[in-house]
């Protein structure tokens, strides 16, 4: 009786086991370090409601701040034209010492969103805790009627 005595043959299958390790390792490097990255701001974006009162801005409470960023690049506090330099130094000096740290934030349609992001993180370096954002009423032209259907002709 004869056992297979023959040559063992090298073993032609690919060993996936390392491979598998090393990608299950990766995943969960992943999983863990994804939620650390993570910076959350909420941001509660506005809408309009034709009930609101507007406040004009000559009644505004003085302990208010308003930035508004212009399409430009420009930075207005409280409507004066600063630099950013000047306004974010304010800003420091004037939430310093002051109990409510809320700033209102204005920006242009067309103003591009790392401009207004960089506002916004020098703001919070700056001290402010709470952002509120505005929004412009939107205009209130009147609709045009839709088109009528035009009538059927025959051959």
């Amino acid at each position: 009786m004869a056992v297979g005595l023959g040559t063992k043959r090298p073993q032609s299958d690919i060993n996936v086991t390392p491979l598998i390790d090393v990608v299950l390792v990766l995943l969960i490097i992943f999983m863990v370090l994804t939620p650390l990255a993570d910076k959350q701001m909420f941001m509660r974006v506005p809408e309009y409601e034709p009930n609101t009162q507007v406040v004009p801005p000559d009644q505004v409470s003085p302990d208010q701040t308003v930035i508004t960023v212009k399409a430009d690049g420009r930075v207005l506090l409280n409507r004066q034209d600063k630099s950013i330099e000047e306004a974010m130094a304010y800003l420091r000096d004037a939430y310093a010492n002051r109990a409510s740290k809320v700033l209102f934030f204005n920006a242009e349609d067309s103003v591009k969103y790392d401009q207004a992001m960089r506002v916004l993180d020098l703001a919070h370096e700056a001290g402010v805790n709470t952002i509120g954002v505005m929004t412009d009423a939107p205009s209130l032209a009147p609709v045009a009627p839709a088109a009528k259907p035009a009538p059927a002709t025959l051959p």
